[in-house]
């Protein structure tokens, strides 16, 4: 056994600085967390205890209370996040479609500004099947890592946030690079709603009856309320648990002393409809249940407050780039950090199953345009178009919400048209039909 020695110290302290001198000096993580509403979040004036660990990051950073997917599903939706392009530009719009290979992803930018770039996914629409594991420099999720037999016992049959966030925090103990990209995506709100038996029985309380975890599109889908809350609390228990999974990479990085050299951004790739017109889950619709969704900016530097900016996923793009000092240019979107845009617009797609659906939003109006869906490509998915009462097969169906004077969406103004809804509508035709061209 060797003797303790000024010799001895001076190299134990000498391995000890070099080891600290090889840590990451900066981290920018990206975080989506499946299915989350804002509005089921205490920083986002939820009353139940669902968030506790993200409101903490909330309130040390900057909220965004305006914040829209472009689209309102997991494939292209996520695409968008990691390319800075709407869903028709990058052409990842089904379930068919994997990321076209002259389409470049954040993570390629960041790795050419000398960023090490990761990604730790649990659901593979977000990841590999699309193709997004381009310009990662280690890439792991459902389809090429965390197998069934890898990932075991999991709630809705996906990878738990508590193993992915164990995995990350593994891989961050032994990388030795400067300046660290981030990409993590847990699932655990998504549907069939699970989790915990703990964390279910917390949000259930005294709840007796049926648990109801999985439902319909938009029919046969009138579930009596008691079922409606039980999988309301179920959906709250999964974004408990995920936000569980957050605390543990909040107390890993503390742990490692990176906390305070790390920025997060946290959004969603979607949000959820719990029947409030009448539709629930996600994918073809434009609700605000459904495409807005949450953005918690958070780091050295970031000022807190509440930011009410209109904004989408392809901002976030820009505000990543920015944080890692590499403005991208050839984006079309817009750094949240930077100053306001004076006449802001989002604009969020479906094109799926021959359902051809587009939104628009503006300061004040939603417009919402769908044109008559491609019968031969609805057919051979959908044996029974009854399932789809909302799709319109032969014209053009629109729909305008003033979300100043009715937040809720229960007056369409379509017939009525204000003007600023018209110009709006022929705006989104333009960037349709341009498309097209």
């Amino acid at each position: 056994m060797l003797k303790s020695s000024p010799l001895l110290a001076m190299l134990l302290g000498l391995l000890l600085s070099v080891d600290a001198e090889a840590r990451p000096k900066e981290i920018i993580f990206l975080t989506l967390i499946d299915a989350m509403r804002p509005d089921h979040m205490g920083s986002y004036g939820y009353d139940k205890p669902t968030s506790p660990h993200l409101d903490t990051l909330a309130a040390q950073g900057k909220r965004y209370t305006r914040v829209y997917v472009n689209a309102p599903w997991t494939r292209p939706s996520t695409t968008s996040f990691l390319t800075g392009q709407h869903a028709s530009r990058h052409r990842t719009e089904t379930a068919k479609t994997k990321l076209p290979k002259d389409v470049k992803t954040l993570a390629q930018h960041l790795k050419k500004a000398g960023w090490t770039t990761a990604g730790f996914v649990a659901n593979g629409n977000g990841g590999s099947l699309a193709g997004l594991q381009k310009g990662f420099d280690v890439f792991r999720d459902p389809t090429n890592t965390y197998t069934k037999k890898v990932r075991g016992k999991t709630y809705n049959g996906l990878p738990t946030g508590e193993f992915l966030i164990a995995r990350t925090l593994e891989w961050l103990e032994g990388v030795k690079a400067e300046k660290l990209f981030v990409f993590l995506f847990l699932v655990d709100p998504h549907d069939p709603y699970y989790a915990p038996p703990e964390l279910e029985k917390k949000f259930l309380g005294d709840y007796k009856g049926k648990i109801r975890r999985r439902a319909l599109w938009e029919y046969d889908n009138d579930y009596p309320l008691a079922e409606r809350k039980s999988m309301l609390a179920i959906y709250d228990a999964g974004i408990a648990y995920a936000d569980l999974a957050m605390g543990q990479l909040f107390a890993g990085l503390k742990r490692m002393k990176l906390y305070d050299k790390s920025t997060f951004l946290v959004s969603a790739d979607h949000g959820e409809g719990f029947g409030e017109h009448g539709f629930y889950l996600h994918a073809h619709h434009f609700w605000e249940e459904v495409i807005k969704v949450p953005l918690i900016v958070a780091g050295p530097g970031i000022k807190p407050g509440v930011d009410d900016r209109l904004a989408d996923s392809l901002d976030v793009v820009a505000t990543v780039a920015e944080l890692a000092g590499t403005p991208w240019q050839s984006i079309p979107g817009k750094s949240v950090l930077g100053p306001k845009e004076s006449n802001p617009r989002v604009i969020s797609e479906y094109n799926e199953f021959g359902i051809h659906r587009q939104a628009i939003l503006g300061p004040r109006y939603k417009v919402i345009w769908q044109r008559p869906a491609d019968e031969a490509w609805f057919n051979r998915y959908v044996k029974d178009r009854k399932y789809f009462p909302s799709v319109s097969f032969d014209k053009d169906v629109i729909q305008v919400f003033d979300l100043q004077t009715d937040p809720l969406e229960q007056k369409d103004l379509s017939k009525d048209m204000p003007k600023e809804a018209k110009a709006l509508l022929e705006e989104l035709k333009a960037f349709v039909l341009n498309n097209q061209s």
